[in-house]
């Protein structure tokens, strides 16, 4: 799950892309799905919306090495990685 900022551009189509780069080469995107654009329970980098989106990933990669990698895109407020 990530919660992109509301001034980033993303549809179906891009953020599957983007969700594509954050993953890189170890891991390799099964679905995709936008939420939209929610209101946030408080204020994260001063936001108060943010854009969900719902990705299932696979592969082989440590969790702390994808972590480090979402953290150092600007666009994304928040994110979370749960294990299946």
């Amino acid at each position: 799950m990530f919660v992109f900022r509301p001034d980033t551009e993303v549809t179906d189509k891009t953020a599957a892309e983007k969700v594509k780069k954050l993953a890189g080469e170890g891991l390799s995107v099964d679905s995709v799905t936008l939420m939209g654009k929610k209101q946030l329970a408080y204020d994260i980098a001063k936001q108060k919306e943010g854009i969900y989106v719902l990705a299932m990933v696979s592969g082989k990669i440590s969790v702390p090495e994808f972590e480090k990698r979402v953290q150092l895109d600007g666009s994304v407020l928040r994110f979370l990685v749960t294990a299946k």
